[in-house]
């Protein structure tokens, strides 16, 4: 629980830079899969500045704190979180600036926006992720993917350490691999810079419509998920949606969550689903996988 002087410090920052902050907070309606019970406080802070100030206050308090992004690949608890969570989806965090083919965006940058400008500049390497619903951060953070990884295309990343120091980060020092980043916990992410190729912007924005034509065709991207809750296993010819489908669990329901017909590496809330739905339904899926193709899938989203 938050103390009222914690409560009054927050509150003065918010005033002194610019940002929002709402106590006891439900986290439904920042959940792409509409789920969540109330934090302690829903946080934006409009600035690097701002939020390097309130960290300090928070963590020299003992008071937990999590960054999120879209709102996606994280599953947030019925009971709600004894946190602040922090939403870089305000000011300076959401911005785009683009110079040649050198890209710089704020950690809160939607990747929808972000990726049409680009593709509109003729810049291309990111286009196969049209359709993620994600933060440039959150897709940094998870390596997000499809035919490309984002990594691919970063140059470097701007961070905020635990001691509260912005320092830049190469490539070069990050690890990644298959939706994992080496990104410590206790790092925020802040910005990000990416090298693209230059392209006919014509021909960009036809091979984009493809891609996401491509997904609406083939995962429930109208419906409230999280996006796919298991990694792809690195063994065998079949993936995580594939053996859930094989397993017989596509459609399969606990509560108001349900599998997707769709595709079935995707959990839909179809009306008043829990927390404990969606988890149940994993567990459900990662049974019967197990039982019948030997196979243990891990899970691709963050269950808080």
């Amino acid at each position: 629980m938050l103390n009222r002087k914690v409560r009054d410090d927050l509150r003065g920052l918010c005033e002194k830079h610019g940002g929002r902050i709402v106590f006891d907070h439900p986290l439904c309606g920042h959940s792409t899969i509409s789920i969540g019970g109330n934090a302690s406080a829903w946080y934006m802070p409009a600035s690097m500045e701002e939020l390097r100030e309130a960290k300090k206050i928070l963590d020299d308090s003992g008071i937990r704190t999590v960054v999120i992004g879209a709102g996606s690949n994280v599953l947030f608890p019925d009971k709600g979180l004894d946190a602040v969570v922090i939403s870089l989806s305000a000011g300076a965090f959401r911005e785009v600036r683009i110079e040649g083919n050198t890209v710089t965006a704020g950690a809160g940058a939607d990747m929808g926006g972000f990726i049409s400008d680009c593709c509109a500049c003729g810049l291309a390497g990111l286009e196969g992720l049209a359709g993620i619903p994600a933060t440039v951060g959150g897709a940094l953070v998870t390596n997000a993917a499809y035919r490309t990884a984002i990594s691919e295309c970063l140059s470097r990343v701007l961070v905020l350490d635990a001691a509260g120091r912005a320092q830049w980060v190469g490539k070069k020092d990050i690890g990644f691999g298959y939706r994992f980043s080496s990104f410590d916990k206790r790092e925020t992410i802040l910005q990000a810079v990416f090298r693209l190729n230059e392209v006919p912007a014509a021909d960009l924005k036809k091979k984009l419509r493809g891609y996401f034509a491509e997904k609406m065709e083939r995962q429930p991207l109208d419906k409230r998920t999280l996006g796919c809750v298991f990694k792809n296993p690195g063994q065998g010819e079949y993936t995580s949606g594939e053996l859930i489908d094989r397993a017989g669990m596509k459609g399969h329901c606990r509560g108001g969550a349900k599998i997707s017909e769709k595709h079935a590496n995707f959990i839909v809330n179809t009306g008043g689903a829990a927390s404990a739905d969606v988890a149940g339904l994993m567990d459900d899926a990662r049974r019967k996988v197990s039982e019948a193709f030997s196979v243990e899938l891990q899970p691709e989203i963050e269950i808080l």
